[in-house]
């Protein structure tokens, strides 16, 4: 595959939603690909053939034209026969509930149709995206009907959540998972035990596994950039580009990559990515050719 296409989206929605990021894979032999856990809600509106999940315990599959997936600990199953195309999201854990009126814990660890939640909304999506000639217009579509449903939201008490729970996600995701707990409860006026108990009200995990999945996050990408050969190669919004940002140069090897994320040392590294994956980095990025790309 080219580079992807990506898009910021509409100034409106930026607070809710990362770039809009379009694939169009081919010519793969059929697979696996595992979607990893990240700090960020996912989003995809599929291109021609729905998205193929699997459950890792029953073996079934279920399809999406529209997907919404929680915050999830553990990696997602996508089946592919080849070939898949469409457009992915990142979501603020803060963006279900502006733009469809749940919470992002009510989506932890699973995966939803979009038409389960807003069935003409989700149905305007898809068949506007895939009646678009070019990824242009496809993005001018989402940001279109995104930003009816975000406009298109009443406003009401409690539609919006507390100030403290936005702070401490911010400070969590802002210090790549390496803020301590007792420094974040401190920083937004909650006892530990609260601040725990809001946070998981609201998208699903506490602040120490929130810290880890926003550090895993981190860590994978630079984990890939390592193995692929392509430490300190920016992309929009990349991790390159933030190590740049910083002045420090880009990690070449797996020891300084947990060295930049904050792990005691390579093999504390080692068992947080296999307890993400339950994978080994190497295995990982050479069993998937879409990780790989």
């Amino acid at each position: 595959m080219a580079d992807a296409p990506t898009r910021a989206a509409h100034p409106a929605l930026r607070g809710c939603l990362g770039d809009y990021v379009g694939y169009d894979f081919s010519g793969l032999p059929p697979g696996t690909h595992l979607g990893l856990p990240s700090g960020a809600l996912t989003f995809i509106v599929a291109i021609d053939d729905p998205l193929c999940q699997r459950d890792p315990v029953s073996q079934a599959d279920a399809r999406f034209d529209v997907l919404l997936a929680g915050l999830h600990l553990r990696p997602t199953l996508v089946r592919h026969l080849g070939a898949m195309a469409g457009i992915q999201i990142n979501l603020s854990p803060f963006a279900p509930r502006a733009l469809f009126g749940l919470t992002a814990a009510d989506l932890i660890d699973h995966s939803v149709d979009l038409r389960d939640i807003a069935r003409p909304l989700a149905a305007e999506l898809h068949d506007r995206v895939n009646a678009a000639a070019t990824w242009r217009e496809r993005f001018a579509a989402i940001d279109d009907v995104l930003l009816r449903a975000l406009r298109g939201r009443p406003a009401h008490v409690g539609a919006n959540p507390r100030d403290q729970v936005v702070r401490a996600w911010s400070e969590i995701v802002g210090s790549a998972g390496q803020v301590p707990v007792a420094q974040l409860a401190e920083e937004v006026g909650w006892s530990r035990r609260h601040l725990s108990a809001q946070l998981r009200s609201e998208v699903g995990i506490g602040p120490k596994d929130a810290s880890r999945v926003v550090r895993f996050d981190r860590a994978r990408r630079l984990v890939a950039a390592v193995l692929s050969g392509a430490a300190g190669e920016s992309s929009p919004g990349g991790e390159g580009a933030a190590h740049q940002h910083g002045g420090t140069a880009p990690p070449h090897t797996l020891a300084e990559v947990a060295a930049v994320c904050g792990y005691a040392d390579q093999s504390h590294l080692i068992r947080e990515f296999t307890a993400f994956t339950g994978t080994s980095p190497t295995a990982w990025l050479s069993a998937d050719p879409v990780a790989r790309t």
